[in-house]
């Protein structure tokens, strides 16, 4: 078997040199079509050669290829770099690391027929400088490209031919102190939103330190272009002057970078900006800001980490420094984009690495890339490696590990340590799935300083939906905005985003449906302009700006049927559509949920007043029927809160600890979503009594210690009520029943009189009844009945007058008085003389309103 790291020997998938593209040395082919080829591209390299022999010494001794690959992300930098195999690189005698020029070969259409080459003054425009570098991604004669190099060789196609030549010792290579580009608009007849910024000085100030720290550590020549990151945007600026009389500019720290407008240049060279032209004034600035990523509700991060950044990058070494930050929080939060804008209001140069992009199937390129991203940071000082997915480049070493993994550790660990105070380079992971980094990178020296990014809080909802809104065209009133803020529990960034994206999508539904229009091709345009926004409709009130167009709190409403919280999607997630009127009676029971679950959402300050805390767990017990889990899903519709219903059973599972992580995962959960409910039903299947089973610690006493540490353990559990139900709870734990985890328990006694005649009167508001039919002799009639028991009672009575005739037009007494007396009773007295040994129902005999606390 071939030693291990080698790679097998396989068919290369890589395009195969084109024909007219001669191998390395330059030299005719048997085809007479290859000869002509070979013989015009020998006369454009020896005119090149003649016109720049500084660039292209000796058309023989260049290295012809084939491009195979262009990188597609900038991620790694702005580097020029071009890969060769080995053994083109030793055959050519070129050094890894050694500066070529590089010419991309004409396409076919342009060779054919001229044997007159046009060599332009400025090299630029035909050559580029890249530092050379061997790869075993490549083989024979292919090559491939970085990105900044080929975006200044204009994103060629694969299979193009390409010439890589050695520098002549003569060439001239001066560092340039200032460095003039154009602007390459997109749209001649337009101004685009880059041009339309760059008119604000104090915006083109800023872009042009940009622009100089991004093009650290580039050779460029007169003629060449780059693409810079402004805003999101690549844009693209032509070289067109130094002031310097050199072959090869390099830009270093001391570079000052001079941005230069269309309409700002003199025709000709391009050295020297025009005295007669003027910059019209910007107004607004709106395009600016438009491009900027707006994140609400994250202020106080944003300058905790913007702090930290500017501190540990600045050139005063008394400043206060660190090495590395972890983010850490739900997906969705904005740990990204947080990220990426603290780097650039810095003012830092920003190296992005994400897992895929740098994982190789060939052993130790995946070290290399790591390693290449740190190298171009610390020759583009001040600079910010954002390290996005940390969990999945740098997981926790354990037994079973794969080998790529523990190397990808090892070389992380190696090169954080290897970052010094004085090098101003700074990394910042994110993760959502912090306990799985290996533990080795959470420690001062490398992971300094961890920064929780959680789900935000109703301010922090309403700040971000402010922000959201206020580039949509909308009709909600302040206090319509608040309440959204406050109902939408468990919403991060990015699920609100959604939902505003949905928002918008009902509003044009409804405006169809109002205006006939085609509903396929709005809907199909409406969610082009959606999926390219993070928090944005601005594509959408352009389009129907004219027909005045508003989203409305209705819309929102619809929205949130169809978009739940990203964290709840896993989860069996219920919502209760009970109101209290669908509860008949238990006055009392309905006044204890009140005042444990809705008051806490709806007058907090008052309980921080007072300097109590609201009650965290309600234990329902009582004979079965009398509505207890009606009332848990009436309280949860009421209060709108995160509802998880649990069934005592469902939580066990046949693996050893898989019972317990089913109850812990519950619990963080509902903390992740907070303020939440959670429903137990039939907790005495749950949380049996330790020791009953008389074998050991059986999985139910595992389950039970799991489920009191969770509700009144170490960790605080704010913001997550826990509610349960039960018939027996002389089966449950004496533990869980103490207050601090079932502060109240709630005797629900079968109803009286006037709450059975309630129950009827919800059973038939939709039974078409006699005129005969009085309430209150039924509920008379059903002294000791359960509210199942009337439940089935009317059923009864509507199958029993169907039976009479199909054609019956409503239910008489009479059919309801033979389903009493065919409907017995619930046995309840064993279970009525359980619930008085464990009362303790704090009475309220005075209803009070809740604003007046």
């Amino acid at each position: 078997m071939p030693p291990k790291g080698k790679k097998n020997p396989k068919p290369s998938s890589s395009p195969s040199p084109s024909p007219r593209t001669p191998s390395t040395p330059l030299s005719a082919t048997s085809s007479s079509a290859a000869d002509d080829d070979s013989l015009h591209l020998q006369r454009i390299l020896s005119a090149l050669s003649s016109a720049h022999p500084s660039l292209l010494p000796s058309a023989s001794s260049a290295f012809s290829g084939t491009i195979v690959e262009c990188e597609a992300s900038l991620s790694k930098g702005n580097r020029a770099v071009v890969y060769l195999s080995e053994a083109a690189l030793v055959s050519s005698s070129f050094h890894p690391g050694s500066l070529v020029s590089v010419f991309l070969v004409p396409l076919e259409t342009q060779l054919d027929g001229s044997d007159v080459c046009v060599v332009d003054a400025d090299a630029g425009r035909q050559f580029s400088i890249a530092t050379v570098f061997p790869s075993r991604k490549v083989i024979k004669t292919g090559v491939r490209l970085s990105w900044g190099l080929s975006c200044t060789m204009g994103f060629p196609t694969i299979g193009q031919g390409i010439i890589i030549s050695p520098l002549s010792t003569n060439l001239h290579i001066n560092k340039c102190e200032l460095l003039r580009l154009k602007l390459i608009n997109e749209a001649p007849d337009t101004s685009s939103a880059c041009e339309l910024a760059l008119r604000d000085e104090k915006v083109k100030d800023l872009v042009q330190i940009l622009v100089s720290r991004w093009l650290h550590g580039r050779h460029l020549l007169k003629g060449n272009v780059v693409g810079v990151p402004v805003c999101g945007k690549t844009c693209m600026f032509h070289v067109t002057g130094s002031g310097l009389e050199s072959d090869v500019l390099l830009v270093d720290g001391s570079i000052r970078v001079e941005l230069l407008l269309g309409d700002s240049l003199l025709e000709g060279n391009g050295d020297e900006p025009s005295k007669d032209s003027t910059l019209p004034e910007h107004q607004g600035g709106d395009e600016w800001d438009s491009d900027f990523p707006k994140l609400g509700g994250l202020s106080k991060e944003f300058e905790d980490l913007k702090e930290i950044i500017s501190f540990s990058l600045a050139k005063d070494e008394t400043l206060p420094r660190y090495k590395g930050i972890l983010l850490y929080g739900p997906p969705g939060t904005g740990k990204t984009s947080l990220g990426s804008m603290c780097a650039k209001v810095a003012g830092a140069q920003l190296f992005t690495i994400n897992g895929p992009e740098i994982i190789s199937q060939y052993y130790g390129e995946s070290e290399q890339a790591l390693h290449d991203v740190f190298t171009s940071a610390k020759k583009a000082v001040p600079s910010v490696v954002f390290i996005d997915e940390l969990d999945a480049i740098a997981p926790a070493r354990k037994d079973g590990t794969e080998g790529l993994s523990l190397r990808m550790v090892a070389t992380l660990l190696k090169i954080m340590d290897e970052i010094r105070q004085t090098d101003r380079v700074i990394v910042i992971a994110a993760t959502n799935r912090p306990d799985s980094i290996d533990p080795a990178l959470r420690r001062p020296g490398r992971l300094d300083r961890e920064i929780e990014i959680g789900v935000p809080s109703p301010e922090q909802r309403l700040d971000i939906l402010t922000t959201i809104l206020s580039i949509m065209d909308n009709s909600l009133s302040q206090t319509e905005l608040q309440m959204l803020a406050s109902e939408t529990h468990g919403f991060v960034g990015a699920d609100l985003a959604a939902l505003s994206n949905e928002a918008a999508l009902n509003a044009l539904r409804r405006h169809i449906k109002l205006k006939g229009r085609k509903p396929a091709e709005a809907i199909v345009a409406l969610s082009e302009c959606l999926s390219k926004l993070t928090v944005s409709s601005e594509d959408v009130t352009g389009m129907i700006e004219e027909e005045d167009l508003m989203v409305t709190i209705e819309d929102f409403e619809k929205a949130k049927l169809k978009v739940c919280p990203s964290a709840m999607r896993e989860v069996m997630l219920e919502l209760p559509k009970v109101r209290w009127e669908d509860v008949g009676g238990q006055s009392k029971i309905k006044e204890q949920l009140i005042e444990a679950v809705q008051w806490p959402q709806m007058c907090p300050e008052a309980f921080d007043r007072i300097g109590i805390k609201p009650p965290r767990g309600l234990l329902m017990i009582g004979p079965p029927g009398c509505s207890k889990t009606l009332m848990a899903r009436a309280v949860a519709s009421e209060a709108k809160l995160n509802f998880l219903a649990v069934k005592g059973p469902e939580l066990f599972s046949k693996w050893v600890g898989e019972s317990e992580k089913a109850v812990k995962a519950l619990f963080a959960k509902a903390r992740a979503n907070k303020p939440a409910i959670i429903f137990f039903d039939e907790i005495d299947g749950l949380a049996v009594t330790r020791g009953s089973e008389n074998d050991g610690v059986s999985v139910a006493d595992r389950v039970l210690s799991q489920l009191l540490v969770e509700m009144d353990g170490l960790d605080l559990r704010t913001g997550v009520t826990v509610i349960a139900a039960t018939n027996r709870p002389d089966k449950i734990d004496p533990a869980l029943l103490r207050p601090g985890r079932f502060d109240r328990l709630l005797d629900v006694q079968p109803p009286d009189e006037a709450d059975r005649e309630a129950i009827f009167r919800i059973h038939t508001k939709k039974m078409p009844c006699g005129a005969d039919v009085r309430l209150r002799d039924l509920a008379v009639l059903t002294e000791g009945y359960t509210g199942a028991d009337i439940k089935l009672v009317c059923r009864e009575a509507a199958i029993l007058a169907l039976e009479e005739s199909f054609d019956i037009n409503e239910v008489s007494m009479h059919h309801f008085k033979t389903a009493v007396s065919k409907v017995r009773p619930s046995d309840l007295e064993f279970y009525q003389n359980l619930a008085t040994q464990f009362r303790r129902l704090v009475d309220a005999t005075t209803v009070r309103d809740v604003n007046n606390i």
